[in-house]
């Protein structure tokens, strides 16, 4: 009986975690423009090279998805 009690615990828990509505790619890319813009003016100011490197492959992937 615990083991078909914690069974279904599981799969609830499961199953709240993946039921919803995807986001849009458009909602991601308004959301997060103002945060990319900042974290590319900080590179610009304050990094180290692998920082910078790896920020600005960052913020250019993300810039190719939201046109």
């Amino acid at each position: 009986m615990m083991r078909i009690f914690s069974a279904t615990i599981l799969m609830l828990l499961g199953a709240g975690c993946v039921s919803g509505r995807a986001t849009s790619p458009e909602a991601l890319c308004d959301g997060s423009r103002a945060a990319r813009a900042d974290h590319a003016a900080a590179l610009a100011v304050s990094a180290d090279d692998r920082a910078a490197v790896t920020g600005a492959r960052l913020i250019a992937l993300i810039d190719a998805g939201c046109v």
